[in-house]
């Protein structure tokens, strides 16, 4: 294998061939740094590199696993977390100038679990400031330089999508793992709330904030999973279930799954390209023995405003400090504006937004009743195009705290060439559900193994 294949493996690959002693992860590391020094500086989708330290930790790994103290299937893999992520000893800075120098003294727990099931750091990704906004200024998407990869965490998904990392991290409050997933043609998964815990990490809304894998397969995301999932008692919201291994459920069968598909009312505005690709997607299920029904799903428009109202007086709520001693020192984003318009938001407003999430919950209940997944587009736009659709499709389940996995479904015609992605939709902790389904579509389909174009358009 040359050091240009070796950048776009799996993480299954991967430790299949470290496991051989056919790869070692001081060479995986060096392949995938190499090709950082030669890509990153068009794409910019890391905030902080540690490239030296990376190829230390690759040798610490490389004398383990000779030792046979061997901890799994992502001993010596690279990985990216979002730079809201809190980070021992390395500056978290969430891409504001409120804290530029901040560096904590403790990992974030999600960080915490990857280095201790030997997964290599190398940085640091990026993000708009605080996490706000679906776009990641300063980062561009490998598939074509000239557009966004999606935000919040956008700097993830550039960076799987450029080969720079196996695996990363994200944060996920109105869709930011999943768009910018759709976007870059990579996997993300929003677990239900509380699967994994947040403790550690900058906040937005307490109440829809998740955290959750990226990564380029399905296999890869439940491999992943299976390290980030689980009780901790540091998250209040953090949730006592049982963890499943994630991966055996992806030899799970899916004939004679009911999948449900929004009505066409509900897929109104949304960009031809992703309504084609979105119906052929429909069209594999089909073919894999899926039964296919249209439903409704209940409250979009209402869910929407609920979401709004919680995540904007929330985020407010967490910013107070911020803008009482240092407001001077936000970016030139519109956070500042945000945080401020949300303290105008009443009590009574707040309140009555989560009874209105209380009510939407029993309904989505109901018409899920007699399903086992949903099935909707991942976005509605390609990257970069005016966004028309109806409804947000991914709001709703922060909203609602079901798992959502995004996954690549095709391609753009006009503009030519950007990823497309669709979202399937399971019960709560029925992430073995959308593993499976997802698995089995990309069992009979190959997006998930094109590459971007090695000189990308708008370079």
């Amino acid at each position: 294998m040359s050091p240009q294949e070796i950048p776009y493996l799996s993480i299954r690959e991967a430790s299949t061939l470290i496991g051989l002693k056919k790869l070692s992860p001081v060479e995986l590391v060096r392949a995938v740094l190499a090709r950082i020094d030669r890509i990153e500086p068009k794409v910019h989708a890391f905030v902080t590199l540690r490239a030296e330290e990376a190829l230390l930790a690759a040798r610490a790994v490389e004398r383990e696993i000779t030792r046979k103290k061997y901890r799994g299937p992502l001993h010596g893999i690279p990985v990216g977390v979002k730079d809201t992520h809190y980070t021992k000893g390395i500056k978290t800075t969430a891409a504001t100038p409120a804290l530029a120098d901040f560096v904590p003294s403790f990992d974030a727990t999600v960080v915490e679990r990857l280095r201790d099931a030997g997964a290599i750091l190398l940085g640091k990704m990026n993000l708009p400031e605080f996490s706000f906004g679906g776009l990641t200024p300063g980062t561009y998407n490998p598939w074509d330089l000239s557009r966004t990869p999606g935000g919040s965490s956008g700097g993830s998904a550039a960076a799987l999508a450029a080969g720079f990392l196996l695996g990363a991290t994200g944060g996920d409050t109105t869709g930011s793992i999943r768009g910018p997933a759709s976007y870059c043609g990579v996997v993300g998964l929003k677990p239900t709330f509380g699967l994994v815990s947040r403790y550690g990490i900058t906040v937005i809304s307490w109440s829809l904030d998740h955290v959750g894998p990226m990564t380029r397969t399905v296999e890869d995301n439940a491999l992943m999973l299976n390290v980030l999932a689980g009780f901790d008692a540091n998250d209040r919201s953090s949730v006592e279930v049982k963890v499943p291994n994630y991966a055996k459920a992806l030899s799970r069968k899916v004939r004679g799954l009911r999948m449900g598909i929004p009505r066409p009312s509900l897929l109104e505005g949304v960009h031809d390209d992703v309504l084609r690709s979105f119906h052929e997607a429909v069209g594999v299920f089909k073919k894999l023995g899926v039964k296919i029904r249209e439903i409704d799903i209940p409250f979009m428009r209402e869910a929407e405003a609920a979401q709004r109202i919680i995540r904007i007086s929330e985020a407010s709520a967490y910013h107070e400090t911020f803008l009482k001693n240092q407001p001077q020192r936000y970016g030139p984003s519109n956070v500042r504006r945000d945080v401020e318009a949300g303290s105008l938001i009443t009590a009574a407003q707040y309140i009555r937004a989560q009874r209105v999430r209380g009510q939407i919950l029993l309904e989505l209940e109901k018409a899920l009743e007699d399903l086992d997944v949903l099935l909707t587009p991942g976005e509605s736009e390609p990257a970069g195009e005016p966004q028309r659709g109806k409804f947000n499709f991914k709001s709703y389940f922060n909203l609602t705290g079901l798992p959502g996995l995004a996954l690549p479904s095709g391609f753009s015609v006009s503009p030519p060439g950007l990823p497309l992605g669709v979202q399937i939709v399971a019960g709560p902790f029925e992430e073995e559900m959308v593993y499976a389904v997802g698995h089995a579509y990309q069992s009979v389909t190959d997006w998930h193994t094109r590459r971007p174009p090695s000189e990308s358009k708008g370079s």
